[in-house]
């Protein structure tokens, strides 16, 4: 009797919640419109077109400045084609990566150094992309969550990322059907919840390798169905073309900002730092198009009934308490 009385306070709490957000809902929401530095972006956004050729400047202002730039009809089709579209956009999970790569220095820096040396660069981050609200809130995500993550309470990250969610909806209901917040959030979501369940089955791989491909299986297995229902199709090369480029992403953001300084210092250092930089760039291009160009990329299932979606969701919730209850009594 006593372990339902302990959850009463919660679905007090999350009744009260739905009760706010459908008030918040009929309210309209409130619609915030940031953009700080629009004349700051467009001197940087000139700067990157001067370093590097087309389509990468625009690929890596997508990427770095938040800047829906108008990439070539074949390279948006490869992205939609092989699931990596949301790759190219400020999201939560390319945020998250950028994070883990940064908390990482803790091997080379000390913990508290390498903690607040990703608060200040996300936070530059964001006032470099012009405090746009898709950033803050992939921001928050990332930084938040990760930071529990990285600490060892990764059950703080989950509830971390689902307070953090909560309270955007509350600003802006109608921000649940935003494609970027859901992506943001569901990829987020799978690198700090699904990933290190699947970390425990590839324990005995390479750190590299299995790190990229517990992220990249968590996150796909959380946007397939957003990104299915958006586009009416299935990626067949999804998880090995998100394998083979998702790497990239952190280092094509942290390099984009050297990158941008470098612009400020030195012309000539600039340049030598873009032909590093755009061999990646152009690395990322090739392996998408690669894969896009199968005949077996993918395959058009229409749209869906959002019943299926659930039913998915929760297979994936199953399969994921299963596998981490085994490696828990393994463990044990």
């Amino acid at each position: 009797m006593k372990e339902y009385q302990d959850k009463i306070p919660l679905l007090l709490a999350i009744f009260l919640y739905i009760l706010i957000y459908f008030v918040r809902l009929q309210q309209g929401g409130w619609e915030v419109n940031l953009d700080l530095f629009p004349d700051l972006r467009e001197n940087l956004d000139q700067k990157i077109s001067h370093f590097l050729p087309t389509p990468q400047a625009q690929l890596l202002a997508g990427i770095t400045l938040g800047l829906k730039k108008d990439l070539p009809s074949d390279l948006k089709l490869a992205l939609r084609d092989t699931s990596t579209l949301h790759m190219v956009v400020v999201s939560g999970q390319n945020l998250s990566l950028l994070a883990a790569l940064l908390l990482g220095l803790s091997g080379i820096l000390t913990r508290k150094v390498a903690i607040i040396l990703t608060f200040f660069v996300i936070s530059g981050y964001v006032v470099l992309t012009g405090g746009q609200i898709p950033v803050i809130r992939a921001a928050l995500m990332a930084y938040l969550s990760n930071l529990a993550a990285f600490l060892g309470r990764q059950n703080d990250g989950f509830w971390v990322l689902i307070l953090i969610a909560g309270l955007m909806l509350l600003i802006n209901p109608l921000w649940i059907n935003d494609l970027s917040f859901q992506l943001s959030f569901l990829a987020t979501f799978g690198v700090i919840v699904v990933a290190p369940i699947l970390l425990k089955f590839l324990k005995e791989w390479p750190t590299l390798i299995k790190n990229n491909l517990a992220v990249t299986v968590g996150a796909q297995l959380m946007v397939l169905p957003v990104i299915s229902q958006n586009f009416h199709q299935i990626s067949i090369v999804s998880i090995p073309t998100n394998l083979l480029t998702l790497w990239t992403i952190p280092y094509i953001m942290g390099g984009g900002l050297i990158l941008l300084l470098l612009s400020f210092v030195s012309d000539i250092l600039a340049k030598i730092f873009a032909l590093g930089l755009g061999t990646l760039l152009t690395y990322f291009i090739y392996i998408v198009k690669f894969f896009a160009s199968l005949s077996f990329a993918w395959t058009y299932i229409g749209e869906q009934i959002w019943i299926v979606w659930v039913g998915y969701y929760m297979v994936v919730a199953a399969i994921m308490l299963s596998l981490n209850n085994v490696k828990t009594k393994d463990s044990g």
